[in-house]
């Protein structure tokens, strides 16, 4: 069975593509609503984390639910795969609801909109996720395989990534301004990403066989308790939320630590307070680096992705020599050093931060990002089989739903602890009513103080998360020996099953 291949190449392709294509939806929900609820739709940063807290807090039972769903379907395609072909155009329709603003700034009925669609959102997007990912442990029944089938598709994912955030600054930094800006970016990932998401059900199959009966609510409850490999996933993943903070804040950085920093202030507003504006003023003339003010925020998130590319590539050639364990919390460490470091030497002079030596920081921060975002993968997939290696039970459904879960979680709580710190202090947020001589926003100049913070929080704070995911994995023991012995049982048992079933009909 080990020397058998089962993907095909068709497969690898459009799992990689409607990858590519979904975390262009995803990533402009995750990176920049916080920014559209406060810019676009005119509520509080308060306002902005409660709707994204209240939203993750509605997938802690959605996304489980979801999974039970989906070890409970059966249909001629398998369990997986009808919803792959059906969820596309609601995620469509919600992404677009989310990025409008049809009523008055700030006021009660722009919050409720905010809330109800970005909820409604949570839900679309989960009909599919769950059963996306999970596809990725009935796909093949060998881990080889499964490794790199994975690995291939988070490069697409990360790839997606990068698109919303090289095209969504330039539109909102137009004359487009924030509430138009950000609807013509959702429509236009919202019809890419769906389409490109449905290509994997034409060609794919899925070949682990099903449970002959799924769990009820009750069961599923119980045998997760046995699940010590999925115990840990999801405490360390919980622990580790913030690690993701420096790429959910990427418009902030960009904004506030660089383009202010080459903004001549004084040649926008007219007071030292900064809250008169100079009468038909450009704006942009009071810019001065090379880079453009659109494209300072794809450069950072570039960055990022630069970084997480190799550490997604050289994934399968670590877990040759290395365990899921030590590759997790060796990553992990590697990612505390890095964004330490990357404090102590921005802090001493926070408004004259050299972006090319952020660049090359924002790039190793991506190195750690890079292999949790295969990793957790992995080792979700180790947790099905490591459940079916003590009950007997395949529960892809139930298992991956947590690890949807536990990405949005992720991001939903780094943009909640990050909103509601910054919030506190006298960060200014923008007045959309200012745009300069050609229709482009206006940016408040942020004190000193509120700078340090905001680097901070990108960096200290994702620095705590790399340190407190590494404590859950230090009990995860389904590893070297233990694991091989477990997957030759696994297999003994589905080869006896098979055996069973050729003589039955046999006879």
């Amino acid at each position: 069975m080990q020397n058998k291949k089962y993907l095909t190449v068709k497969e690898r392709i459009a799992f990689t593509v409607g990858a590519f294509g979904r975390s262009g939806i995803y990533t402009i929900m995750s990176m920049f609503s916080l920014v559209f609820f406060q810019n676009g739709a005119g509520l509080t940063l308060e306002q902005g984390t409660t709707i994204i807290l209240c939203g993750r807090i509605f997938d802690a039972i959605n996304d489980p639910v979801m999974g039970m769903l989906v070890d409970k379907t059966k249909s001629k395609w398998g369990k997986m795969r009808p919803y792959l072909l059906f969820a596309p155009v609601p995620i469509a329709i919600c992404t677009i609801l989310l990025f409008t603003a049809p009523f008055e700034n700030g006021s009660s009925a722009a919050f409720a909109w905010a809330m109800f669609t970005y909820i409604l959102w949570g839900v679309a997007f989960t009909i599919q996720d769950v059963p996306f990912w999970g596809l990725s442990s009935v796909i093949t029944p060998l881990e080889s395989e499964r490794t790199s089938f994975i690995s291939t598709a988070r490069l697409g994912s990360t790839f997606g990534g990068i698109l919303p955030a090289l095209l969504v600054p330039i539109l909102y930094q137009s004359n487009l301004g924030y509430t138009k800006g950000f609807f013509v970016a959702g429509v236009i990932f919202a019809v890419i990403g769906s389409g490109l998401s449905i290509l994997i059900f034409f060609v794919s199959k899925e070949r682990v066989p099903k449970a002959d009966k799924a769990p009820t609510f009750k069961e599923t409850l119980t045998v997760l308790k046995k699940d010590k490999v999925l115990i840990i996933v999801i405490l360390a993943a919980l622990l580790g939320s913030t690690m993701v903070m420096a790429n959910q804040c990427a418009d902030y950085i960009g904004n506030y630590l660089i383009i202010q920093n080459y903004t001549d202030f004084a040649k926008i507003f007219s007071d030292a307070a900064g809250t008169s504006v100079i009468a038909n003023v450009d704006a942009a003339a009071a810019y001065d680096f090379w880079i453009p003010r659109g494209t300072i925020v794809t450069t950072l998130t570039v960055a990022i992705g630069v970084g997480m590319v190799p550490a997604m590539t050289i994934f399968p050639l670590l877990r040759k020599k290395f365990s899921l364990k030590q590759i997790y919390i060796g990553s992990a460490l590697f990612g505390l050093v890095v964004h330490a470091l990357c404090y102590i030497v921005f802090s001493g002079n926070i408004t004259n931060i050299n972006i090319y030596v952020l660049w090359i920081f924002l790039f190793l921060m991506g190195l750690p990002l890079g292999i949790y975002n295969v990793i957790t993968y992995t080792l979700i997939a180790d947790a099905v089989d490591y459940m079916e290696w003590k009950t007997g039970e395949r529960h892809e459904g139930v298992c991956f739903s947590f690890q949807t879960f536990l990405s949005k979680v992720n991001a939903g709580i780094a943009t909640a602890v990050f909103g509601q710190i910054l919030g506190k202090t006298d960060f200014r947020a923008v007045d959309k009513a200012l745009v300069d001589n050609m229709g482009r926003q206006i940016f408040f100049q942020q004190s000193e103080p509120t700078q340090k913070i905001l680097l901070a929080l990108v960096t200290l704070v994702p620095a705590v998360g790399f340190l407190l995911t590494v404590v859950p994995m230090l009990f995860n023991d389904y590893t070297g020996k233990k694991k091989e012995q477990a997957i030759a049982e696994i297999t003994a048992k589905r080869t006896a099953a098979d055996d069973q079933k050729s003589a039955k009909k046999a006879n």
